[in-house]
């Protein structure tokens, strides 16, 4: 992912979406693009702008793993990135992403 079309992320995300950060994130695919890196998960509705500190806990911690699953950061390879809601916890927002780096909000908490 080139630096250009990161910088869409971070303006549709406006940093972590779990807390804020803006300095230590990087893209996180919702749904793993598996071995070999299939490029076909490579669109805007699956992925989010993450910590590096949660992007770590979600892979090496259970309990995290399955919040991240709750509030779909982290889907199974059936789960469609753009019909599965995703919690803003910055926001207090639930939307569903669209893969023009846009979002529906469906919830407010």
């Amino acid at each position: 992912m080139n630096g250009k079309q990161f910088g869409k992320y971070i303006t549709r995300d406006g940093g972590c979406i779990h807390c804020g950060e803006t300095d230590a994130i990087a893209p996180h695919h919702r749904a793993n693009r598996g071995m070999g890196g299939s490029k076909a998960r490579d669109v805007p509705s699956n992925i989010i702008v993450i910590c590096s500190t949660m992007n770590t806990a979600m892979e090496s911690d259970a309990a995290i793993a399955a919040m991240a699953r709750e509030y779909g950061w982290k889907l199974r390879s059936y789960d469609d990135p753009g019909k599965t809601p995703v919690f803003y916890q910055t926001l207090g927002l639930w939307v569903v992403l669209n893969d023009k780096f846009g979002w529906d909000v469906i919830e407010n908490t």
